[in-house]
């Protein structure tokens, strides 16, 4: 697949916060095909023992949220190390030339933090980052709920319909073979 949405659920805004859930999903913008999926619950003691961290408005924020969106975020997870290196391996195995986020700036530095923190690789490079709100901005395109808010997995999906729905409108890419 050429694209990967990720969306991940925080107990922090600033880089370096506590990662509580990793949802990813494996598509194609241009054609709307799917592939797998991932989703990985994190254990908030062991993302803390990394030395990341919580922030109380946040926390706060989340006890506002939906029973379903807290369930899925505060279930019994797995070490912090253990998450990183399953979305290692599915991006790896995926191959994706765009890693989407919504956006970028916030789950994919949440991310890099983490496996700064943890000594582990990062499995993407800065050149395959894409920004859904850019797309948005640029289409119009609004992310249609799918499933519940605040599930890293389901707002995954979620971002990665609106791009292919995003894709639809845009013209086709103009060729560069042949160009002066």
């Amino acid at each position: 697949m050429l694209d990967v949405m990720i969306d991940i659920e925080t107990l922090g805004t600033a880089p370096g916060s506590v990662i509580a859930s990793i949802g990813a999903v494996e598509f194609d913008a241009s054609n709307g095909e799917f592939g797998r999926q991932l989703y990985v619950i994190v254990d908030i003691e062991s993302a803390q023992r990394a030395g990341l961290t919580m922030d109380a408005a946040t926390v706060k924020w989340w006890l506002q949220q939906s029973d379903a969106a807290r369930a899925n975020t505060f279930a019994t997870g797995q070490h912090i190390n253990m998450a990183l290196i399953d979305l290692q391996c599915f991006i790896e195995n995926a191959e994706p030339t765009r890693i989407w986020a919504h956006s970028p700036s916030f789950d994919l530095v949440q991310l890099d933090a983490a496996y700064r923190k943890t000594d582990l690789r990062i499995p993407w490079t800065f050149r395959q980052h894409r920004d859904t709100r850019t797309l948005f901005d640029l289409t119009g395109v609004k992310i249609q709920p799918n499933g519940t808010h605040h599930d890293a997995l389901d707002d995954a999906k979620a971002q990665a319909l609106a791009v292919v729905e995003a894709y639809r409108l845009l013209p086709p890419p103009v060729s560069r073979e042949g160009g002066q």
